[in-house]
């Protein structure tokens, strides 16, 4: 989509970020399982410290959790914190992140990235000087099988998205933020000078969250560590991965790709619109962008004077 359609003063910037190997390890962890969305807020710089995440990965046996056994006891460990702490707690622990286990999940990382330096690289070449940036983040997961859930990640960005795409499914965001860290992609905004910055993660709904999806995320770090991604065992949690967060169906295919055709058009014609006093409405189909059904994709869009 050349970026003459929608003007000479809009930019579109398209950014397939997870680590230098794409989405190749089925996960948002690069080589050194930093969770991409942690580093790239720049959240192992803080020293921060998450002892209910802590305790509940140093209580997994990992070397050893392709065991029934072992996978039964990592059970009883988060029904445990779950009793003494509360399951929104044990929750917001996970979701927060932890910077002191490489070997565990939702990891800041030792140091900033090789992903995380190309996005600073990025906004430093082609969003300087930008009086509006729209960040849309894509992801699957969150919301409805089949359905396009927009997460704000601010107010503004809230009753932006509610003016333009009024009808769209919407949660609001459930980042947790480390104390003394910034939401994700506050950065952009410091970079390039704009002046207001919108920005949502916009995730196509899959499955319900139960406890064994939240032990695949466990048994992923147990074949990336400890075992062969060749071998049966860890072809079946790839291969369940996979189906999680991209599923096959024709059914989900079809759905997710006729409603980003449906709300992405009007939320790039209002950004335009509401941002050039009055540029006519654009009107194309997104059919261009049909890799969004197959990897994460940030979708940057910038408008300049």
């Amino acid at each position: 989509m050349p970026s003459s359609t929608f003007g000479d003063n809009v930019r579109v910037i398209h950014l397939h970020m997870i680590n230098p190997y794409g989405a190749s390890f089925i996960s948002k962890e690069n080589e050194q399982n930093a969770d991409q969305l942690k580093n790239g807020a720049q959240y192992y710089s803080l020293n921060y410290d998450n002892p209910i995440l802590q305790r509940l990965i140093d209580g997994i046996d990992l070397p050893n959790l392709s065991n029934s056994t072992v996978q039964q006891q990592a059970f009883a460990l988060f029904a445990q914190l779950y009793n003494e702490y509360g399951e929104n707690a044990v929750n917001t622990a996970m979701k927060t992140g932890q910077g002191k286990r490489p070997q565990g999940i939702a990891y800041f990382g030792p140091s900033k990235s090789w992903s995380s330096e190309t996005s600073e690289q990025v906004v430093n070449k082609y969003l300087q000087n930008a009086d509006n940036i729209l960040l849309i983040d894509w992801h699957t997961a969150v919301g409805l099988y089949g359905n396009w859930t927009y997460l704000p990640l601010d107010n503004d960005s809230t009753m932006t998205f509610k003016r333009w795409i009024p009808d769209a499914p919407t949660e609001p965001n459930d980042i947790v933020v480390a104390t003394g860290g910034e939401l994700p992609y506050s950065y952009i905004k410091t970079i390039s000078g704009a002046k207001r910055m919108i920005r949502v993660f916009w995730e196509a709904g899959t499955y319900p969250v139960t406890p064994n999806i939240n032990a695949m995320f466990f048994l992923r770090l147990h074949c990336r560590f400890y075992r062969n991604a060749t071998e049966p065992f860890c072809q079946d949690v790839i291969a369940q991965t996979k189906e999680y967060f991209y599923p096959q169906g024709a059914d989900w295919k079809r759905l997710t790709y006729n409603a980003v055709n449906e709300y992405l058009p009007r939320v790039v014609s209002g950004f335009v619109a509401e941002v050039s006093n009055g540029t006519p409405v654009l009107r194309f189909h997104f059919f261009t962008m049909t890799g969004l059904l197959l990897c994460l994709l940030q979708f940057t869009i910038q408008l300049t004077r």
